[in-house]
């Protein structure tokens, strides 16, 4: 356990004196659902958009919606190997209480399936958010960790939207949190496994896809990640912006690889800048949303 996520979980036992529940939850993101209130949303569960039972999405609808606000989709981390939607209500609920719509897709993950089929999952949700009408205002897509490779690859190589029907005009934006970008070679066994091989494998990279044409984006990264280097922030924000596409960069010291994302938990917003940046961010769009 980090020393980001002890602080973490021991704020969350002092505050809410439900330790046992912690310790039954390993005490990881979802733990922040405990404290996280059930008011500013409607909930539709289990949304289908593919067959596999994994291939499903949750669909929050704030109480007061923003006028012209784009709907969220945010993506999970878990190293492509472990996740539930239902564990992000915090996320949902944080951005569902200032009038964003929110879809948390499930996705299917290694072992079972290898790269490309979680991106293509993502951009299947996107898909059916679009069908529901959920991307009358515009996206924007949003990922902590492995999630933030998600969105970026969605954002920035077309070919996966394009596949799924989706029109990559409809992303307004996207952020991405602690994310891998930037990361080869491979090292550990675990990501060869989620990857694959030398073949292809420059397809797996974020950076290798940017173009001028490509949306905007907010990049966020703690100095104190253990997990996802700083080159992949520096890398993909100067590709960026050596193509003219308009990137915000925000690197917090002494902030971990959970910190950010577990900003969003209401009770937690002093561990990072993380959900004060990405409301500014959002409500920035366009223009500034009223």
């Amino acid at each position: 356990m980090s020393n980001g996520f002890k602080r973490l979980c021991g704020g969350l036992i002092r505050s809410t004196g439900v330790a046992t529940a912690l310790l039954l939850a390993g005490c990881t993101l979802p733990a922040l659902n405990l404290v996280t209130p059930d008011n500013g949303y409607t909930l539709t569960s289990d949304v289908e958009y593919g067959d596999h039972e994994r291939q499903r999405m949750d669909v929050y609808r704030p109480t007061e919606p923003l006028t012209g606000a784009p709907t969220v989709v945010f993506f999970y981390g878990g190293s492509w190997q472990w996740g539930y939607k239902e564990g992000y209500r915090f996320v949902a609920q944080a951005l569902a209480e200032e009038g964003y719509r929110v879809v948390v897709p499930d996705y299917r993950l290694n072992p079972e399936v290898m790269f490309p089929a979680f991106i293509e999952d993502g951009a299947a949700a996107v898909a059916r958010a679009v069908e529901l009408n959920l991307g009358d205002n515009g996206l924007v897509l949003m990922g902590h960790s492995a999630g933030a490779h998600t969105a970026a690859l969605l954002a920035l190589d077309e070919r996966y939207l394009v596949a799924a029907d989706v029109d990559r005009s409809r992303v307004t934006a996207w952020i991405g949190l602690s994310g891998p970008y930037d990361f080869l070679p491979l090292q550990a066994q675990e990501f060869i496994n989620v990857f694959g091989a030398a073949d292809g494998i420059p397809e797996t990279q974020p950076v290798n896809f940017v173009s001028e044409d490509d949306p905007p984006a907010l990049l966020i990264w703690g100095e104190d990640d253990s997990k996802v280097a700083r080159r992949n922030i520096e890398s993909l924000s100067e590709a960026l912006r050596s193509a003219d596409v308009p990137v915000q960069v925000r690197i917090y010291a002494e902030a971990n690889h959970y910190d950010p994302i577990g900003a969003f938990s209401v009770r937690f917003r002093d561990l990072s800048p993380g959900f004060a940046d990405v409301m500014s961010y959002l409500n920035g769009l366009s223009g500034g949303i009223q």
